[in-house]
């Protein structure tokens, strides 16, 4: 559904454009469908039934074709700080004491995790829990 230069393709933009309009002719066939049942004619059920499947029919466009999850990213550490620092060398900046210290990263202290290290000694960080992060000697 890309193309080539990683733009959204046609099908794509006209997929979203029908799915802003679908709950609103949902909600009109509803409606017109719901008004004349209560006015006794039979044929309010048909108009009722397509409101329905149209707000389903968006419901299903919104939550499983065009759902966050299914996009993926061409960047898909962005904006987690700490999953961009996994595979890096730092300096430790507070010793590694028993198990726990401190590098720099950028302008902040982050907490790691890992065996003993002096300050200044070169650790790779290999892996995250919250914001602690797993080293070893680089």
């Amino acid at each position: 559904m890309r193309t080539p230069d990683r733009s959204p393709g046609a099908i794509a933009w006209c997929i979203a454009v029908v799915s802003l309009v679908l709950p609103w002719f949902g909600l009109g066939l509803g409606l017109a469908g719901g008004a004349r049942i209560y006015g006794g004619l039979a044929h309010g059920w048909w108009l009722l039934l397509a409101g329905v499947a149209l707000i389903i029919l968006d419901i299903f466009i919104d939550f499983v074709w065009a759902h966050p999850s299914v996009s993926r990213s061409d960047q898909p550490a962005l904006n987690q700080r700490a999953a961009q620092a996994i595979g890096r060398v730092y300096v430790v900046e507070e010793a590694i004491i028993a198990g726990r210290g401190k590098v720099r990263i950028g302008d902040t202290l982050w907490p790691v995790e890992g065996r003993e290290a002096p300050a200044g000694a070169h650790v790779k960080v290999t892996a995250v829990k919250g914001t602690m992060l797993q080293v070893e000697a680089a």
